[in-house]
């Protein structure tokens, strides 16, 4: 699927909308309702997880045209093998995974950053950059993982973009 602000915008809208015309309160009596209205937002939210990394792309390039004067693939799918962000002299993976646990991650979201983590330090770009648009994902990455990767930089979107 391809993403877009204007993709992003309409279902924003269609949110609003909903959001709006809806009592979002449930009774006890009346979880059917409730399921109801969850599997509407679910319809018009789709899949969240890739707008927001889309969104997050977007945040990638304005770091990458700031710091880099270097611009992001758009074009590249949403899903597609090997890093988020393939330049001659820069490589980055975004990640916007919320830590499953209050101090670390969940075993899956470890072996996914674990991996992330090391395609990043093992490639031979100059710049290598593993962003990541949550405050508690960043500190855990800081504090557990990243020594193991010294020439990855840790950058928050949230913060840096």
């Amino acid at each position: 699927m391809s993403y877009s602000l204007a993709g992003i915008n309409k279902k924003m809208k269609r949110m609003k909308r909903f959001v709006e015309k809806e009592n979002l309160h449930v009774e006890e009596g009346d979880v059917k309702n409730a399921v109801i209205k969850f599997m509407e937002l679910k319809e018009i939210f789709g899949n969240m997880g890739n707008d927001i990394h889309y969104l997050a792309l977007h945040l990638a390039n304005t770091f990458l045209r700031k710091n880099h004067h270097a611009a992001v693939d758009f074009g590249k799918p949403a899903g597609s093998a090997g890093l988020d962000i393939e330049l001659e002299d820069i490589v980055g993976e975004i990640k916007t995974t919320i830590p499953h646990l209050s101090h670390d991650f969940g075993a899956a979201q470890k072996r996914e950053i674990t991996k992330d983590l090391d395609r990043l330090e093992t490639s031979s770009a100059k710049y290598k950059y593993f962003f990541v648009v949550n405050h508690k994902t960043e500190q855990i990455v800081k504090a557990k993982y990243i020594r193991n990767y010294p020439s990855v930089k840790v950058v928050n979107l949230l913060k840096e973009a």
